[in-house]
């Protein structure tokens, strides 16, 4: 029975983030690996902004640092393009956050070349975040 009543207890724990934000998701801009940033601050992210999307910094999203933080996942680089990144859900449970996310490959025909794939999200702050993205 102890044993249940722990399960129950640490389920109640989890929150589903339903203000989280999908600021850019793209085929390009990533770092070619497996790599997840968090960034806390305007200024490094209107920096990393500018780096990556070639864009100017000051076109970079405005957040409020002190109740939002953002979160930035490279993934390995693919051969072909046309493939669509979608996230099923974003839970946190203390400090970690698991964002749940799914694959879509092309229906049709597809550009063939190497792609480095980007996703950058603004999710409420968690202090010394863990972040886990899980491919289902």
């Amino acid at each position: 029975m102890l044993g249940c009543k722990n399960a129950e207890v640490a389920s109640k724990q989890t929150k589903e983030m339903n203000s989280y934000e999908i600021l850019y998701m793209a085929e390009y801009g990533g770092a070619g690996e497996d790599e997840t940033r968090i960034i806390e601050t305007q200024d490094d992210f209107a920096r990393y902004w500018a780096e990556v999307t070639h864009q100017p910094a000051l076109s970079a999203a405005k957040f409020d640092s002190n109740q939002k933080m953002i979160i930035t996942k490279s993934f390995p680089s693919r051969n072909s393009g046309g493939n669509e990144y979608k996230i099923n859900s974003i839970k946190q449970t203390g400090n970690t956050i698991q964002v749940r996310y799914t694959i879509i490959p092309p229906k049709d025909m597809a550009t063939m070349a190497i792609t480095n794939p980007l996703m950058i999200l603004l999710v409420d702050k968690v202090e010394k975040p863990q972040i886990e993205f899980i491919l289902e």
